[in-house]
C-alpha cells in the first residue's frame, strides 16, 4: 500500500515536469517564491498509576518528531499570470493542547506532498482552472487529484465545479491509517463564490457548494454527498455575521457541522455570540484523557462581551452552554476577567480571568493569568492556568498548565518559533517543546513590513 502512494505521487510529479519539459510551463521567465521550515517537537508524559492511556503496564509515553515543510511556487509564467505552486511537508505539522489525540502512540512518520498543480488563477482571468494535487475551500476539500475549472462572471462573482481522486493520506487523520478504510475516493462538486470588499467597513465573503467527497474518519468513514455553505459579512464597520453548514444528503441526511455567529464593536464595545453544532469525531479528537464519556457531537451556544473602561483597563465577561446530542448530558461555563494593555510597555498585555464550569462529569474552577508582548521583530504569549475539578464519582483533580509561545523575525525572510506547554495533575505529567525555523525566499521576503509580528503568522 505504501508503494501505491509514492507511485501516486510520483505520478503527479512526472506529469507537472512533463509540462515543464514540453515548454508548456517556461520556468526560465518564472519568479519563485516560497518558504522551508524545519521544527523538532518532543512529548514527555508519566502517567501516575493504574490510568486510561497506558498500554501494556507502560507508565509514560514519551515521542520526538522532526517536522519539515516546503512551500514554493513559480508565478507570472506567462501573460495569463498561470503559476505553478508545490507543497510537501509531514502529516504532523502542528503542536496543540496535551489531548487524548498526542496521547496516542502512533506512527507519524507520514511525508506526503500536500499540492503539486498548476493553476491559471481567478483573480486574473475569467476563465481559470487548476491541475494536479491541490485544495479547494469553496467546497471544502482538503486534497485533490484531478481538475477544477471556472468561470468568473463579475469582479465578485465566479463559478466552477471539479472532479478527481481524494488523496487518501492527506484526508485520512493522523490518526487514522487510511489503507484500512475500503472507501471509494472519487470527489466531484460544483461551487459558487462571492467575494467583496467595497471599503474596510463593508466586505462580503460567500461560497456555496454540492461536492462528492470521503471521509476517514474514526466515527465516520464513508463517501459523502453534501452541501457546504461559507459566509462572512461585516456591514458598516460594526456588525460582523459570520456561518457555516455542512448537511449531508448521503449516505443518510444530517446537519454533520453548523456554526452561525453575531458581533457588535464600537471603540469601546465588542460584544455577541455564536450557535455551533459539531461532530462527534470533534468530539474524540479534542477529549481530555480524564474525560471517559462516549465521544458525542455537541451543540453550544455562547456569549461574550468586552468593554473597555479606559484606555488602562477593559472587562470580559462570558457565559456559554453545551449539550450532547447522544445523552443530553450539559456543560455551562461563566467567566469574567480583566484586560490590562501596555501595562508593561506599549506593545503587551495582560489578562487575568477567573471562571466556574459545570462539566459533563464534573465541577469546576479555574483562574487563568496571561502575558503578551509583541514588536516588530518578536512575539511572546506567557500564560498559567490553576484548576481544580471536583468530579460526581468524589475524587478531586488540581491541574495546572503553563504554556510559553515566542515567534521572531529575522530579517523578514528569516524566523522562527518556540512553544511550551507543561501539564500536571493527579493523573498525569506531560510536557511539550515545539521549536521551529524557517526561511522564506523570493519576492515574498523581499516586502518591508509595517505591522508588529503575531505568533499566529508563525
Amino acid at each position: 500500500m505504501r508503494s501505491r502512494k509514492v507511485f501516486a505521487n510520483a505520478g503527479i510529479l512526472f506529469g507537472v515536469l512533463t509540462l515543464v519539459v514540453e515548454g508548456a510551463i517556461p520556468l526560465q521567465a518564472a519568479e519563485f517564491k516560497g518558504d522551508a521550515r524545519i521544527g523538532h517537537y518532543s512529548r514527555q508524559v508519566e502517567f501516575k498509576g493504574a490510568y486510561l492511556g497506558q498500554t501494556a503496564g507502560e507508565t509514560n509515553n514519551d515521542e520526538q518528531v522532526i517536522n519539515l515543510q516546503l512551500k514554493a511556487s513559480a508565478e507570472d509564467l506567462n501573460d495569463s499570470g498561470d503559476r505553478f505552486i508545490f507543497d510537501f511537508r509531514d502529516k504532523r505539522d502542528g503542536f496543540g493542547k496535551l489531548e487524548r489525540e498526542n496521547l496516542l502512540l502512533s506512527n507519524y512518520e507520514r511525508r506526503q506532498l500536500r499540492l503539486a498543480a498548476y493553476q491559471r488563477p481567478w483573480e486574473s482571468n475569467r476563465t481559470y482552472f487548476t491541475v494536479g494535487r491541490f485544495s479547494l475551500p469553496e467546497a471544502n476539500i482538503i486534497a485533490n487529484d484531478g481538475a477544477e475549472f471556472g468561470y468568473r462572471t463579475s469582479r465578485s462573482s465566479r463559478y466552477g465545479a471539479f472532479a478527481g481522486q481524494g488523496a487518501k493520506d492527506i484526508i485520512a487523520p493522523l490518526y487514522v491509517d487510511p489503507d484500512t478504510r475500503d472507501i471509494s475516493t472519487t470527489q466531484f462538486g460544483a461551487y459558487y463564490n462571492y467575494e467583496s470588499k467595497d471599503t474596510p467597513e463593508d466586505s462580503s465573503y460567500l461560497t456555496n457548494a454540492v461536492a462528492q467527497a470521503p471521509t476517514y474518519d474514526i466515527t465516520d468513514a464513508d463517501s459523502h454527498l453534501y452541501y457546504y455553505q461559507q459566509g462572512l459579512f461585516t456591514f458598516g464597520g460594526n456588525h460582523r455575521i459570520g456561518s457555516l453548514v455542512q448537511f449531508d444528503f448521503a449516505p443518510k441526511s444530517s446537519l454533520r457541522r453548523g456554526y452561525l455567529s453575531y458581533y457588535y464593536q464600537t471603540e469601546r464595545l465588542r460584544a455577541g455570540g455564536y450557535l455551533n453544532q459539531t461532530t462527534t469525531e470533534d468530539y474524540l479528537i479534542k477529549q481530555v484523557i480524564q474525560d471517559v464519556l462516549v465521544p458525542s457531537s455537541v451543540r453550544t451556544i455562547d456569549l461574550d462581551a468586552r468593554y473597555r473602561l479606559s484606555s488602562a483597563m477593559s472587562v470580559d465577561v462570558s457565559a456559554s452552554q453545551g449539550t450532547r446530542t447522544v445523552d443530553g448530558k450539559v456543560r455551562t461555563e461563566y467567566t469574567a476577567g480583566l484586560l490590562f494593555p501596555r501595562v508593561l510597555g506599549d506593545t503587551s498585555s495582560t489578562r487575568l480571568q477567573v471562571g466556574t464550569r459545570q462539566n459533563f462529569l464534573s465541577k469546576d474552577n479555574f483562574t487563568k493569568i496571561a502575558y503578551d508582548y509583541w514588536g516588530a521583530t518578536l512575539s511572546v504569549g506567557l500564560s498559567y492556568t490553576l484548576s481544580t475539578e471536583d468530579y460526581d464519582d468524589g475524587t478531586t483533580n488540581k491541574r495546572t498548565i503553563m504554556m510559553v509561545d515566542a515567534g521572531i523575525f529575522v530579517l523578514d525572510d528569516i524566523r522562527g518559533a518556540l512553544g511550551y506547554e507543561l501539564e500536571s495533575d493527579s493523573k498525569v505529567d506531560a510536557s511539550a517543546l515545539f521549536i521551529m525555523f524557517g526561511y522564506k525566499f523570493g519576492k515574498s521576503a523581499s516586502s518591508p513590513r509595517t505591522r508588529p509580528a503575531r505568533f499566529e503568522e508563525m
